[in-house]
């Protein structure tokens, strides 16, 4: 008897131990993914779109492919997987939601209505409280990513310049400032002017306009919102943060600096990042 009773306890915990993956573009989903396979999760996929299901499919358990407008659609499939913990997970560009907005269901439609406006904070939110409204608690990435958040310290082996340090320092105030106003989470500097400001087009097409006007390298300041919602949108930084900041036609840089906020930004293939950092004389530093 007592060994039926642990096997039906083992079986419900089993049951219990299920993830909703919402996933968007770019390599954080199956790193993720994977990280909660290793955990015991029977993990659920939800892809955004074809590029986020083909990252995705050879590692869950099992996936649809769904469209962020289709809230009652998609709460349902949860309710129907008997899945009670959701993660959200890799790139949402918000103007392809814009760009889709006639094909939102009367769910998202009635959740849209009510917000004071339409910037990420206001949707992240709205959608959170959505979903744990009907029993899906939505966990942080961090929850399965901490490995990926560096602490304090210079990450290359090149430090950066006296001018460099100045740079960041003005940098990183001015990207606090416009996280705060839930503009961006990026800027680029080159001798304390601001040349490019993250907005609507993402970090990487910020870059790229302010590497063209400055003709070479620049600095490169990434920050968290003082307020940002864990379970949503925590600044990320890869290979593609890096290789934005190249000229086009030369394919190279001399010096450059990517800054980062320590233990608030994750960085993907930190080993390959910094190769890259070290081959092209660039610097990455986490900083507080």
């Amino acid at each position: 008897m007592n060994s039926l009773i642990q096997k039906i306890d083992i079986e419900k915990q089993t049951a219990t131990k299920a993830l909703g993956l919402v996933a968007g573009e770019g390599k954080l989903p199956a790193i993720l993914a994977q990280s909660a396979k290793e955990r015991g999760y029977r993990v659920v996929g939800f892809a955004l779109s074809d590029t986020a299901a083909h990252q995705i499919d050879q590692i869950v358990d099992k996936i649809y492919q769904i469209a962020p407008g289709q809230m009652g659609r998609n709460r349902q499939l949860f309710d129907n997987e008997g899945l009670k913990e959701a993660v959200f997970v890799g790139k949402v560009p918000k103007i392809n939601f814009l760009r889709n907005i006639t094909k939102l269901d009367w769910t998202a439609i009635k959740i849209i209505s009510k917000l004071p406006s339409m910037n990420d904070d206001a949707i992240q939110f709205a959608v959170g409280d959505y979903l744990e409204g009907n029993g899906i608690k939505v966990l942080t990435q961090s929850e399965f990513l901490r490995h990926l958040f560096p602490e304090v310290g210079i990450l290359t082996k090149r430090q950066p310049t006296v001018e460099e340090y100045a740079d960041i320092n003005y940098g990183f105030k001015m990207a606090k400032e416009i996280a705060r106003l839930d503009i961006g989470q990026t800027v680029v500097v080159r001798n304390r002017m601001i040349l490019a400001i993250e907005a609507i087009e993402g970090t990487d097409e910020a870059i790229k306009r302010a590497v063209n006007y400055a003709r070479g390298p620049v600095v490169v300041v990434k920050v968290a919102k003082p307020n940002q919602d864990q379970r949503f949108d925590i600044p990320t930084v890869g290979l593609s943060t890096l290789n934005s900041m190249l000229l086009p036609e030369q394919g190279k840089t001399s010096g450059g600096v990517l800054a980062i906020e320590a233990k608030e930004t994750m960085v993907v293939e930190e080993e390959q990042m910094v190769g890259f950092c070290n081959d092209h004389d660039m610097t990455m530093v986490a900083v507080s």
